[in-house]
């Protein structure tokens, strides 16, 4: 599977847990689920995913300035978790880091993937990979983000969307009736 394929799941996934964030209450959104010292809510973990993604692949992959500049409530709420931001402000915010990683992932070539890329804050001897090496640990650090606020919403009794990648890809039987619905997630 490609980046763009997986980020096209991801997408898809992420309309639908904002479809169930925006019927959640703000109270259970910004109620401090989680110890340590930052992401303490399921709005600190939405602000901290879209960030994650702009600040690599805009910052880190494009040497742009981030989308979040657009932004200003959001480079607040991003430096202080515990904001008042609401989940329109991240929302819009995601979307827009969205439109630009969307046309950023579809200019890329093989021969892009394969370049070095130095980070020149990390400890010695962990600096350089390769980009889709990159590229890869920002789709799966939104997975996993995504089925943290998943498992927090049923810790709260909300039931998140299926959000499984098995159910955004093509059946090969597609022509086949569909008996069953997919299982819930334990």
């Amino acid at each position: 599977m490609n980046p763009v394929t997986l980020y096209s799941h991801l997408t898809r996934a992420r309309r639908d847990l904002l479809g169930t964030l925006r019927a959640t209450p703000d109270g259970v959104l910004r109620a401090p689920l989680l110890r340590g010292e930052r992401f303490h809510s399921i709005l600190d973990l939405l602000i901290h995913t879209a960030e994650v993604e702009d600040g690599w692949i805009h910052g880190d992959f494009q040497g742009l300035p981030m989308v979040q500049d657009r932004f200003p409530d959001i480079q607040v709420g991003a430096a202080e978790p515990d904001t008042t931001l609401g989940l329109d402000a991240i929302e819009a915010y995601w979307q827009a880091v969205e439109a630009d990683t969307r046309a950023y992932l579809g200019r890329l070539t093989d021969a892009d993937l394969e370049r070095t890329v130095t980070l020149d804050d990390w400890p010695e001897g962990h600096r350089q990979f390769t980009l889709s090496g990159l590229v890869w640990h920002v789709l799966l650090h939104e997975v996993r983000h995504t089925a943290q606020i998943a498992a927090l919403l049923r810790t709260q009794g909300i039931r998140p969307p299926q959000l499984d990648l098995l159910f955004s890809l093509p059946a090969l039987d597609a022509a086949a009736p569909f008996v069953n619905p997919p299982p819930e997630d334990p």
